[in-house]
């Protein structure tokens, strides 16, 4: 009979997981202090619509972050421990190529973008460097956590920090009137942030490169990246509706109120993407050991994170809210409208960690295509939801409509992720 595993070991265990989740967030952290100084400073120094605007793009840089997971970064783990050595250097060097070509191609995605909501030149063109060279360093973060070398992807989110912290205080001094040196100093961050990956990264993305080998990624896509990255569109659409249905109908001024009251839950955002990171590929390797015990330990652990996280955000945003707005919000920002936008943030906040978990536990499986579903039914309430929102109760009201959105999301995945979890243990335990 075996022995339950004593008290002292678990504790262990947990302490050990506990410093590893530190040590994944502390980078993604800092990164985000960072941006949220600049975000908080051009709130103070920029009219509304611009703004509204630099908050615009930076939605959908951060869309074009989930698309790159879905495309190169997910089924990295996947393809890394599960294919001979000959195959699997012939898939890497059709995947940097094709990361390499799609950065390409999202640097004119972002100028156009950028242009199209009154940027000058300049400020369009850096931040089509920064959107590009940003997917570069997603790609660069995944591909260390594989190769088991987690303190590169630290080092590059600190460089990114310091880099953009100097940039911050130049900011400070120089008081701009365009967003032209803000998208600068974030151009200049996400470059530099690809150093710590190191020589053989950085040959594999810009030197080892294989046009030839490119359609092996045809295989990629069609295992796995088509239906992530229909999980992923569909799950931006259930995320951010709001974002694009009221800047397309209403401008980047209108906007402008629903990013400022985001900011305080901005925490959560960067904690649970940076978690969500470090645990995939740990999932993975569990799944592919058939350790559905430890994963399953490590969906507990991660939603306990997710928990305290939420927590502690909450009580900060109460405090601030109740005796220091000012620290943050001008004046030409209601209060009022404020503090609605941020408990409406924070619950839709709440119903998406508590579904992440599980969410990371079957792309970790490889689930993507019940992924997709779930997300393209929870994508069409959350754009008619928001749609109606949006037109009975003005801006503002128009995030209640993304919470109903991820309430449908949360309860398929869930759904999902117990016949997921019922077929593995029916499969271990079969003879």
């Amino acid at each position: 009979m075996l022995e339950p595993p004593a008290r002292g070991a678990s504790r262990r265990a947990l302490l050990e997981k506990a410093f590893r989740y530190g040590l994944a967030a502390v980078g993604p952290v800092g990164a985000a202090v960072s941006q949220f100084l600049l975000s908080l400073q051009l709130l103070r120094m920029m009219q509304p619509a611009q703004f509204g605007a630099f908050s615009f793009l930076l939605v959908t840089s951060q869309f074009s972050n989930g698309v790159w997971s879905a495309l190169f970064c997910a089924p990295l783990p996947v393809l890394m421990g599960g294919e001979d050595a000959a195959r699997r250097e012939a898939m890497l060097r059709a995947l940097f190529t094709a990361n390499l070509l799609g950065a390409a191609i999202a640097f004119l995605i972002f100028w156009a973008l950028g242009a199209s909501l009154g940027a000058p030149t300049p400020a369009a063109l850096f931040f089509a460097g920064y959107g590009a060279l940003a997917l570069l360093r997603w790609f660069g973060r995944a591909y260390a956590y594989v190769t088991s070398a987690p303190m590169r992807t630290t080092a590059s989110d600190l460089l990114y920090t310091l880099t953009l912290f100097a940039g911050v205080v130049l900011i400070q001094f120089r008081q701009p009137d365009s967003l032209t040196l803000p998208h600068a100093a974030l151009c200049l961050s996400a470059a530099v942030s690809l150093l710590p990956f190191g020589k053989d990264y950085l040959s594999r993305q810009f030197v080892r490169l294989s046009l030839r080998e490119t359609p092996l990624y045809g295989e990629v896509w069609r295992r796995h990246s088509s239906w992530s990255l229909t999980g992923v569109v569909t799950t931006e659409a259930t995320a951010n509706a709001h974002a694009y249905l009221v800047t397309f109908f209403l401008g980047p001024g209108a906007f402008a109120p629903l990013s400022a009251s985001a900011l305080l839950i901005r925490p959560i955002s960067v904690v649970t993407n940076a978690l969500s990171d470090f645990e995939r590929p740990q999932m993975a390797r569990e799944i592919h050991e058939n350790r559905l015990d430890r994963a399953e330990r490590s969906v507990r652990l991660f939603r306990l994170a997710l928990m305290a996280m939420w927590v502690a955000t909450a009580a900060g945003a109460a405090a601030l809210l109740a005796y220091a707005p000012q620290l943050i919000f001008p004046s030409r920002y209601p209060l009022a409208e404020i503090a609605t936008g941020a408990a409406l943030w924070m619950a839709v906040s709440a119903i998406r960690l508590l579904r992440t978990p599980e969410s990371i536990l079957l792309q970790a499986g490889g689930m993507f295509r019940p992924l997709a579903y779930a997300s393209m039914i929870s994508c069409g309430v959350s754009i008619a939801a928001v749609g109606a929102l949006l037109a009975l109760g003005g801006p503002l009201w128009s995030i209640a409509g993304i919470f109903i959105g991820e309430a449908i999301y949360a309860f398929w995945v869930w759904r999902q992720a117990r016949r997921w979890r019922a077929a593995e243990t029916a499969k271990s335990t079969a003879p």
